[in-house]
């Protein structure tokens, strides 16, 4: 069962405050509670987190007609329950964003974590531990798409493998013996050259940047 499921939702307020206090984790140990307060302006609510002994301002936010939603889980499988807060950033619900706050257990305090931040759509199997996200529809008349897999490596989030298609081609990108993501499948669309609809690669791709030129300017 998708832990979306599970999500707490914060309650509408026209001002900071209403302390919304996380004690009780989905999975993982809780070594301290996780204090949020939230606000809605114009149709969109925002939220900050207390870190320690300071408020600090998260960069998640829902647009529309939904709320915030939060959540203590395990989300590096590490036994320890992180923070994960997300919303739908278009009133159509298409696209979700997640802020995803590690607990640092030197530090004894919750930290932002960048790049599972950085993943739209995010979704987590803690059973599985399986980390996923993507765009369903990033143009094209509905034709684009990109889906991406991702697994901790020695504390470090690594993309494994992924699935995309522009308005010309399909991908799909796995890691070979050497951890490098490369291109194991690529089909030109709609080509009148069947001998052109699948091209076996194996050279080492920039799968960074080919994501940042799938992305839209709104994403």
């Amino acid at each position: 069962m998708k832990l979306i499921v599970l999500f707490l939702s914060l309650l509408s307020s026209s001002a900071y405050g209403g302390t919304l206090h996380l004690d009780k984790a989905a999975t993982g140990k809780v070594r301290q509670a996780a204090d949020i307060r939230y606000v809605n302006h114009d149709e969109k609510q925002t939220y900050q987190i207390k870190t320690g002994k300071r408020w600090m301002a998260g960069s998640c936010s829902s647009s529309g007609t939904g709320n915030l939603h939060a959540l203590l889980a395990d989300m590096n499988f590490d036994g320890h329950a992180d923070l994960w807060v997300t919303g739908y950033t278009d009133s159509q619900g298409r696209i979700r964003c997640s802020d995803v706050w590690l607990w640092d257990a030197p530090a004894q305090q919750y930290r932002f974590n960048k790049p599972m931040s950085a993943i739209p759509n995010l979704d987590i199997s803690i059973a599985g531990q399986r980390i996923e996200g993507g765009i369903a529809n990033c143009g094209c008349a509905a034709q684009c798409f990109y889906e991406d897999s991702y697994a901790w490596r020695a504390n470090t989030l690594i993309t494994t493998a992924r699935r995309a298609q522009d308005c010309e081609r399909y991908r799909e990108y796995r890691l070979n013996d050497k951890n490098d993501l490369i291109i194991v499948k690529d089909e030109i669309i709609d080509s009148a050259n069947p001998g052109q609809q699948a091209i076996e690669q194996t050279q080492v791709v920039d799968w960074q940047r080919h994501a940042q030129i799938m992305r839209k300017s709104w994403e």
